[in-house]
């Protein structure tokens, strides 16, 4: 019961963000930055696995329409690096910065377009090993065996042969256990046996020549004076990593983006926002901004290693929740 009127009055809330209310929300942000994060623009349905077990794709079309609202309503649009050269909106004004993770093909093909339509300039935190990758990493792999049901089958048998901790555990729960629990060589290895035996060695090849971005792709984007940041380079989460491994991922993505671009990254993001107590000491040897999925906005005193940002909730109902997130970062 309680939770259920917890649900009502939070459906309530959505009568707080008709137009006529556009006004309030906007003097909320005004002094302020909202850093909001996509993972993917692309049409859903276009890649299942990736669907299935990663964050929803945002529409091309959907993503314009958020951004081109934005921009209506006032809001200067801003990078990482105009923080470091610091600038700020007034007290009058508010900011947006658009931020993206992971950063496969559609990226490049898709999200930039629409930031170029609208004349604004976006941060792009690449996973390097993406890069004119050979194959899928270990994580889309993943994704890409469990979800055809042969092949998860064939999947759960090897990891329950493998890997002791893993044993009972079927589906969705073996994929997060797989993809946060254990060691990241040992999941590699699991997944490169899995990918032998079902003969996908080619078939992953092309998927990754499809999905990946290229250094042609980085390289046109930074000509275009988009910020590229840094994902760390295999998409690790950090409680898999002991700190050696962590900063290892930290300076390999870095060298990867500065022989790319011909310019060093500035700014990081933790992959799957994991991070633990001194990380951001740690991040700081190698970059001079680090950004977390926190959900705080960003004021004048936000520290430059815990820069909070929203990510996308996924498909929104109805023009309230259009406007709750645009305006708030939440629904």
């Amino acid at each position: 019961m309680l939770a259920q009127l917890r649900r009502l009055a939070n459906r309530a809330k959505d009568l707080l963000f008709l137009p006529p209310f556009d006004p309030y929300w906007r003097r909320q942000l005004n002094g302020k930055v909202l850093c909001l994060l996509y993972h993917r623009v692309d049409d859903p349905g276009r890649v299942p696995f990736l669907d299935r077990f990663g964050v929803p794709p945002i529409p091309p079309g959907t993503l314009l329409n958020e951004l081109r609202f934005l921009k209506m309503q006032g809001a200067d649009f801003l990078t990482f690096a105009d923080l470091r050269d610091g600038y700020f909106p007034s007290r009058n004004r508010f900011a947006v910065i658009v931020s993206f993770d992971d950063c496969l093909r559609d990226m490049y093909s898709s999200a930039t377009g629409v930031l170029e339509a609208l004349a604004i300039r976006g941060v792009l935190f690449q996973s390097t090993a993406l890069i004119d990758a050979p194959s899928l990493i270990w994580e889309h792999s993943l994704y890409w065996h469990a979800h055809d049901p042969d092949r998860a089958q064939a999947l759960e048998t090897l990891a329950h042969q493998r890997l002791p901790a893993s044993r009972g555990l079927v589906g969705d729960a073996l994929v997060a256990h797989l993809r946060q629990a254990e060691p990241m060589q040992a999941v590699e290895g699991l997944l490169a046996e899995a990918t032998a035996r079902a003969g996908a060695g080619e078939e992953l090849a092309r998927l990754a020549r499809e999905l990946y971005p290229t250094t042609a792709d980085l390289q046109a984007t930074r000509r275009a004076r988009h910020e590229i940041g840094s994902h760390g380079h295999h998409h690790y989460p950090r409680q898999c990593l002991d700190a050696e491994a962590f900063e290892s991922e930290l300076v390999r993505s870095r060298q990867v983006l500065e022989r790319v671009t011909g310019q060093a990254p500035q700014a990081f993001s933790y992959p799957f926002n994991s991070y633990q107590s001194g990380d951001a000491a740690l991040c700081s040897r190698h970059y001079g901004q680090v950004a977390t999925v926190d959900a705080q906005l960003i004021s004048r005193d936000t520290p430059r290693l815990a820069i909070p940002r929203f990510t996308w909730p996924g498909p929104l109902r109805n023009p309230r929740h259009f406007r709750r997130w645009l305006w708030t970062g939440h629904l």
